[in-house]
């Protein structure tokens, strides 16, 4: 039976392609409002529990030192305390000019010498394990920021040292 109406719409091959690109547009713009929505709406709220979580996890245990926990008091006083002087930074005499400075402070000197690498841009103090509070109280007394742990260095090398203060560039 034929019908006097028009059909309604009728798309050439051409149309189909500009009508797939564009609801193809379409879809990706949607996607992408999806995800920023995700992400300023439900992001703040997980990194928040995460973040919790993640403080609880990690404690650090009563007592542990770290680069923030108080060093409490030094139990050596410093002619208890032999410091090991090294030239860190290559220029003739400067372990035994800061030796010199060492014991004036009232410590005892261990080995002088050259340190493994002469390319320490500034000085630091190193210390044998439980003798943190005694070399941030040598540290202090020099001036010295940089602290830590022995590294590089093993015990039996130190002597009777229980400090070494490596003399940087700065």
């Amino acid at each position: 039976m034929d019908h006097s109406v028009a059909p309604p719409f009728e798309l050439g091959a051409h149309d189909w392609r500009k009508l797939t690109f564009v609801l193809g547009a379409l879809a990706a713009v949607e996607a992408v409002l999806v995800v920023v929505l995700a992400v300023v709406l439900i992001v703040p709220k997980v990194s928040h529990h995460l973040k919790g979580s993640a403080a609880q996890g990690a404690a650090i245990p009563e007592g542990a030192p770290g680069p923030h926990t108080p060093a409490g008091r030094a139990k050596l006083t410093p002619a208890q305390t032999p410091v090991m002087v090294l030239n860190g930074n290559g220029r003739a005499g400067a372990a035994a000019s800061s030796a010199t400075q060492v014991r004036h402070l009232g410590y005892r000197l261990g080995e002088i010498g050259n340190a493994p690498r002469t390319d320490y841009p500034v000085s630091l103090v190193m210390y044998r394990p439980g003798l943190r509070p005694e070399a941030l109280k040598f540290a202090k007394k020099m001036h010295v920021r940089t602290v830590g742990p022995l590294d590089g260095i093993k015990l039996r090398q130190l002597g009777r040292a229980k400090l070494v203060y490596i003399v940087g560039a700065s």
